[in-house]
């Protein structure tokens, strides 16, 4: 095997760039996510719907944030499979995002006393994290080209 080839050295600068691409991909995405169901659900746009807990209740305007907190999920593994592309690492990136973002919650909103915010963001981690871990998995096993066929025509 090649001495380069899924080295194992710690790089700090692309850890915490792949760590800043993710945090900024998980906000964009949910901030999508949201817009689409705002405009879908004729509902006002804020940012307590991102960092605020006390949105996530029964009613249609908490089911919209809900749901597009799930489907964040979704697109967030997609986001892991292009940036990360490590089975091993998609856990750990995962984890890292969601407690990021609840620190940013509590600074904002308060420490989440909701039990449905915390299953909607449970299962929108499980979500990330299954689902990336599947995608990387696709992506490392599958078949490496050993030889062209357009290599020795001219």
């Amino acid at each position: 095997m090649a001495a380069g080839f899924r080295s194992n050295i710690f790089d700090p600068l692309l850890v915490s760039a792949q760590i800043v691409a993710m945090q900024c991909c998980f906000y964009v995405f949910l901030g999508l996510w949201l817009v689409l169901a705002d405009m879908i659900g004729g509902v006002h746009a804020s940012l307590d719907q991102i960092f605020d807990y006390h949105e996530f209740q029964g009613t249609y305007d908490g089911w919209l944030v809900m749901g597009a907190v799930v489907l964040n999920g979704f697109t967030c593994s997609l986001a892991l499979w292009w940036i990360v592309r490590r089975a091993k690492q998609c856990l750990d990136f995962t984890v890292t995002v969601y407690l990021m973002h609840l620190a940013v919650c509590v600074t904002y909103g308060g420490f989440p006393r909701s039990w449905v915010w915390w299953l909607t963001n449970l299962v929108s981690l499980a979500v990330t994290a299954i689902l990336g871990e599947y995608l990387c998995i696709r992506s490392e096993l599958s078949a490496i080209p050993v030889g062209s066929s357009s290599a020795g025509t001219t």
